[in-house]
């Protein structure tokens, strides 16, 4: 069965709240009891519930399954040919549309929000338009970016974008962020509200998300123009940067009454609650190698008890009913836990910041130090964002599970002070990729393609690619047939410009 619905109603939601944007999806008559002009306070928050869609859907399953955490069900097929690296052009239409439709929301919110000098509007919209397409040009490489978002006929009615470079992407969301930042004031008279489903409006926290975000950037770039990015993450900390802190994590939340579910949780609802994804038996055995109390919260043991994963590929197997584990409802993975429709969509964490900043102190590109003091501390910073949960199933603080953890002896958390960058930058992914198990799959996976760690990935046993991994998404299908500009097919094992490792 294949998920044909979520657009739908994703447009639903979006008619509801009077936002025509979903015109080329849907074909509907006019409600006369519904507002048909957008505001400022509709398109905000259309805009980031489809971003949620797209980065909790279709980029979590396939970043969580090319990134190793989960993989395919032997009981079930949804997801086979991603599991076997085989995906078809269709299988990235949603993320494409859906990313394409939210960075157009954000590009529209900008310039009804520039008529009526709403500053912070514009800075807000600005920021999530180089969150979305950093999304889009780090899953496909080139992308429409310069004529894209410019369908309108006021806007010169461009159908066929041509494809930028990731480099001419990556300038322009850079741009983006410098000019959010001239335009940040917290104590700004005119400032969103509830109408704000990150931060409510927090300038404050949205300065931090910038500051993190351009970080991000500007080490995603560490390899393939080092001086450049070097350069500008100087001149970052030069400006005495506050970064996204615990309490400060950008997500969008869900599970405030019943039609407000996690986006893959609703999916897999509307797939008959058949439990698709499976723990990978790469990430499963790594974490009880290393005493790792986290596989606690991440994924639920299987029938009998254990923790037990299923190698990537390995789907072609007599399988008995309970015999693996499966992601927990804290990631939204138990397809039959209505408790999975609470687990929020992570855009930017905590822990995921403080991993960047040890990153920045290992390479010595800003006068900071305490790499191996970041590294702990992005730790604990998982660790605290999952406190509740820890709480609930072992019956003990975060607190206390961290310095278990850091005390137990386990190989990953004894950094290595004295050691190589080669060797510090192995212990700091890896341990970023513990901490996104299941709740940041996209980004796990596009750091293990940037840096090659953790560097114990294992082929798919029914790899259609040979002894090679998936290195992109592929062009969906809609793009190909409907814009005159596209360039042609790129497999899915070219790697993306900064995938140089």
């Amino acid at each position: 069965m294949n998920k044909k619905i979520r657009p739908g109603i994703v447009c639903l939601m979006l008619l509801t709240l009077g936002i025509s944007s979903c015109k080329k999806y849907l074909n509907v008559n006019t409600n006369p009891n519904v507002s048909q002009t957008a505001t400022v306070q509709t398109l905000l928050p259309a805009a980031q519930l489809i971003l949620g869609s797209a980065v909790g859907v279709d980029l979590e399953i396939n970043g969580s399954i090319w990134g190793q955490y989960w993989t395919q069900s032997p009981a079930a097929s949804q997801y086979i040919t991603v599991d076997d690296y085989s995906p078809t052009p269709d299988q990235f239409s949603w993320p494409w549309q859906d990313l394409y439709s939210s960075a157009e929301n954000f590009y529209q919110l900008y310039n009804l929000a520039d008529t009526q000098k709403k500053k912070q509007y514009k800075a807000i919209s600005l920021l999530m338009k180089a969150y979305t397409f950093q999304l889009i040009t780090d899953g496909w490489g080139d992308v429409p970016y310069k004529q894209a978002l410019k369908g309108q006929y006021a806007d010169g009615h461009v159908v066929n974008p041509k494809f930028d470079s990731q480099m001419v992407v990556y300038n322009g969301i850079i741009a983006d962020i410098d000019s959010a930042n001239a335009l940040i004031n917290p104590a700004d008279a005119v400032l969103p509200g509830v109408d704000d489903l990150i931060y409510g409006g927090n300038m404050t926290k949205w300065q931090k998300f910038s500051n993190t975000l351009m970080l991000k950037i500007l080490l995603r770039m560490a390899y393939i123009n080092p001086t450049a990015a070097q350069a500008g993450i100087t001149a970052l900390y030069a400006t005495a940067p506050a970064f996204i802190g615990l309490g400060d994590d950008a997500f969008v939340g869900y599970g405030y009454n019943s039609n407000n579910r996690n986006p893959f949780f609703a999916e897999e609802v509307g797939l008959f609650n058949v439990q698709n994804v499976i723990a990978s038996s790469t990430c499963v055995d790594s974490m009880l190698s290393n005493n790792d109390p986290r596989i606690n919260i991440f994924y639920e043991p299987s029938g009998s008890g254990a923790y037990v994963g299923n190698p990537q590929g390995n789907h072609n197997i007599a399988y008995t009913s309970g015999e693996f584990s499966i992601p927990s409802q804290y990631v939204a993975g138990d397809a039959q836990n209505g408790a999975s429709a609470n687990a929020p969509v992570n855009l930017l964490t905590s822990y995921e910041s403080l991993f960047l900043q040890a990153e920045v102190a290992a390479r010595g590109w800003a006068n900071i130090g305490g790499d191996s003091l970041l590294f702990a501390q992005a730790i604990k910073a998982n660790f605290d964002y999952y406190t509740t949960q820890i709480t609930s199933v072992l019956a003990i603080t975060g607190d206390s599970a961290y310095t278990a953890y850091m005390t137990g002896g386990g190989y990953w958390t004894s950094y290595p002070t004295r050691g190589s960058l080669a060797s510090k930058l192995n212990f700091i992914i890896t341990q970023k990729w513990f901490a996104m198990c299941g709740n940041q799959g996209f980004e796990a996976w596009t750091e293990w393609r940037r840096t090659g760690y953790p560097n114990f990935f294992t082929i798919s046993k029914t790899s259609l690619i040979g002894s090679n991994f998936p290195e992109r998404f592929t062009y969906p299908t809609i793009e190909q047939n409907s814009n005159a500009s596209f360039p042609g097919l790129a497999p899915v094992t070219e790697k993306v410009w900064w995938d140089v490792q």
